[in-house]
């Protein structure tokens, strides 16, 4: 006996979700090109730092897309390069679907806002897009009311609890109006894209005109296979249809009022219900 509900029809996490590891490969190989840019800096003596965002000024605008790859120091370097690999590969497992438009809007976003409200210094480093990616998963946790989200929102808030002083001014060398912007971004995408793709506690049904294939234990191998087709009306409420196999005429057999009909073949047997 088999019974089909639409809750059978589920679409979780695990069963299409790509390799843990592989998430963190995109963020791995951005933070490398940030060391190489870096180390070649050093090794040449070349200062890069008009290539950052200068505020307000048109060949400024550099900065957007070259700001990020630039940084002060070694230690510059070493408080964004963690921070960058972990948040967007929990981005890119997460929230997979809208992963790359999430970090796109977030590094684009952070740098125009940082370009207009900025002081007339060159902004330079990642820190803006580590609070966009920060800030996307804190947000997106509370608006979404997911638990899963909640959860790395919460996670997120006690280990990065700390950025939230770079918010405000305070050293003279550290751009704060580009953590806020940063932050902001963060919101803009979570609102925009944080659709929380990751909430197995969320029932999909099944969708219209679903063919599934069973295999049955009860009849020989020749004539197992069955592929039974469902016809079910979208926004339908949920119902519970139970069927009994025959294996004398290799059919499926419905004993309630739910209209079923059902044709024997040489390999194979199609029942259809709406």
């Amino acid at each position: 006996m088999s019974i089909f509900t639409p809750r059978n029809h589920v679409n979780t996490l695990a069963d299409d979700a790509p390799h843990f590891g592989y998430s963190f490969l995109p963020g791995l190989l951005f933070v490398a090109l940030m060391w190489l840019v870096s180390l070649l800096s050093y090794l040449t003596g070349a200062d890069l730092g008009f290539l950052g965002i200068m505020p307000r000024s048109f060949l400024g605008l550099v900065g957007v897309f070259f700001g990020p790859l630039i940084h002060g120091g070694l230690l510059h370097l070493l408080s964004n390069t963690f921070p960058l690999v972990l948040l967007s590969g929990l981005i890119l497992y997460m929230h997979r679907k809208v992963a790359l438009r999430v970090i796109v809007l977030v590094y684009v976003l952070s740098g125009v806002l940082t370009w207009l409200i900025g002081r007339q210094a060159y902004h330079i480093g990642a820190s803006g897009v580590v609070y966009g990616l920060a800030g996307f998963l804190l947000f997106n946790g509370f608006l979404r009311q997911n638990r899963g989200a909640m959860a790395v929102s919460l996670a997120v808030l006690f280990l990065y609890s700390g950025l939230f002083y770079g918010l405000f001014p305070g050293e003279e060398r550290v751009s704060w109006e580009g953590h806020v912007a940063g932050l902001v971004s963060g919101l803009v995408a979570a609102i925009a894209y944080g659709d929380g793709n990751a909430t197995d506690d969320r029932v999909k049904p099944i969708e219209p005109d679903v063919v599934q294939r069973h295999v049955s234990s009860t009849v020989g191998p020749h004539y197992r296979h069955m592929l039974i087709s469902y016809s079910v009306q979208p926004d339908s409420p949920e119902t519970r249809y139970t069927y009994t196999f025959d294996a004398k005429t290799i059919s499926a057999k419905m004993p309630t009022q739910v209209a079923v009909t059902s044709s024997k073949e040489m390999t194979k047997s199609r029942a259809k219900y709406e």
